[in-house]
């Protein structure tokens, strides 16, 4: 019975902790229906999510209220939120279906973070793992893209992932069970449509046992390949890589050295956001006068120079893209408020009244202040050029940029500095150094503590 398969998967993969509902995430289709039953029917707990995407009109609107409905059967919380999926693919340049998957996963992981849930869950089943090997090989990718779905990413489990879409109608139809059927999923305008519509039924034509035994095999076989290949990625990698504070350095000729460099690169530098286009340019480069560079959203690889032990290498400099741009981020006037500083960090706000045993912050990355001296909201932004303010214990004031020299930072550790302000006044060098005017002192009766 599929009920029993359903508990033998989570069961020996580890999927779910009783202790926390896991949040399901339910469209009104078929195969989140049946997740949904089988959750409630195991005595699981759960909550579930829907986002109403705003594609189809009074369709979708109907969906929604659908899935409310059968999530008030249940007696489980329900979580919505309609989005307009359209503008926001416009606005960014990206597809409807890259900007639906950003928009839901994007409000999952907020709704697991406020209501503690265990996990997210998806109803991907086998069908959907050899339409997205299809798809990716359509658009080119190596044993990564592959392998098909993992049974767990991160906080987002599979839980059906055992089970084909004929198991999960039948499943359906002997339960009563009711489901809405998507009117897009019979156009071919989206890719895997066109996938599912002509492309797998001619395959499971010529292999009936496909989805049954062939895929599971040979994604068995893949896997397994691709854990070999990590392996041997991350041994050659500790073995040619340079660490220098908040760079790595990959000296050319130990990565021209290797057999089939341009995969090793492109395999190394993924992570960071580089495109294979990319690595292949930066291994040309290397046959050529240093200096260029390559960027991704938030690295940027420079063909470089560098001394070490008395001899000058060049190869690939590797680091962080600082935050050119200038921006502004307000923090309020409430405790415990994290704030996300574009390449600088997390800074963790509490503001507590001051205690006789209240002990002074040694690290720099923790700065007290008087909080009846500061005037909120405050800001942090770049330093900028003439920047000036009075360092804890001096008589008089000095440039942000010379006390950036004194430190002896690095480019980018400069680029990428931060500074905290109250009304027009630097209170803090984030990370560096505070403001002598906002110091606690005896008179101090309420604390503000940033920690970065």
């Amino acid at each position: 019975m599929l009920e029993q398969r359903f508990l033998a998967f989570i069961n020996d993969n580890r999927l779910v902790n009783p202790a926390r509902p896991t949040l399901l995430t339910v469209s009104g289709g078929l195969d989140s229906v049946v997740m949904a039953e089988l959750f409630s029917r195991a005595g699981l707990p759960f909550a579930v999510a829907h986002v109403n995407f705003g594609l189809r009109g009074a369709e979708s609107d109907a969906d929604a209220v659908f899935v409310q409905n059968r999530a008030e059967q249940y007696g489980v919380p329900f979580h919505l939120t309609r989005v307009d999926t359209a503008a926001v693919a416009t606005e960014r340049g990206i597809s409807i279906q890259m900007a639906a998957r950003e928009l839901r996963y994007t409000w999952f992981a907020e709704l697991l973070r406020k209501h503690e849930y265990g996990a997210i869950a998806t109803a991907h089943h086998q069908n959907d793992v050899l339409e997205t090997v299809l798809l990716n090989l359509t658009r080119g990718t190596g044993l990564a893209g592959l392998r098909g779905m993992p049974i767990r990413q991160d906080n987002v489990i599979r839980p059906l992932l055992f089970a084909l879409r004929d198991d999960l109608t039948e499943y359906a139809r002997q339960h009563g069970l009711t489901y809405r059927e998507d009117s897009s999923n019979a156009h071919d305008k989206y890719a895997r449509n066109a996938i599912r519509h002509h492309v797998v039924p001619v395959l499971t034509g010529l292999n009936p046992n496909l989805l049954h035994e062939t895929l599971p095999r040979t994604l068995s076989k893949l896997q397994a390949a691709e854990r070999i290949v990590q392996s041997e990625l991350n041994r050659v990698w500790l073995r040619t890589v340079q660490y220098e504070e908040r760079f790595i350095f990959l000296p050319a000729h130990t990565l021209l050295d290797l057999p089939e460099p341009a995969f090793y690169l492109a395999e190394w530098l993924k992570p960071y956001g580089f495109l294979p286009d990319q690595t292949d340019a930066m291994l040309a480069s290397l046959s050529r006068e240093t200096g260029q560079q390559f960027a991704s959203p938030t690295y940027r690889v420079t063909h470089d120079r560098r001394v070490a032990a008395e001899a000058t290498q060049t190869g690939l400099l590797l680091e962080p893209l600082p935050a050119l741009t200038t921006y502004e981020i307000t923090l309020p006037d409430w405790p415990n408020q994290p704030v996300a500083v574009p390449g600088v960090g997390i800074l963790h706000v509490e503001r507590f009244d001051r205690s006789a045993n209240f002990q002074f912050p040694t690290e720099p990355t923790i700065a007290c202040f008087d909080t009846d001296q500061l005037v909120f909201p405050l800001t942090i932004r770049p330093w900028q050029t003439g920047d000036r303010f009075r360092p804890l214990g001096m008589r008089g004031t000095k440039l942000v940029s010379d006390l950036l020299n004194d430190l002896k930072l690095t480019r980018t550790e400069r680029e990428q500095t931060a500074v905290l302000v109250s009304g027009n006044q630097i209170v803090w060098v984030i990370g560096r150094r505070m403001a002598h005017e906002f110091r606690v002192t005896e008179a101090t009766q309420r604390i503000t503590r940033i920690k970065l």
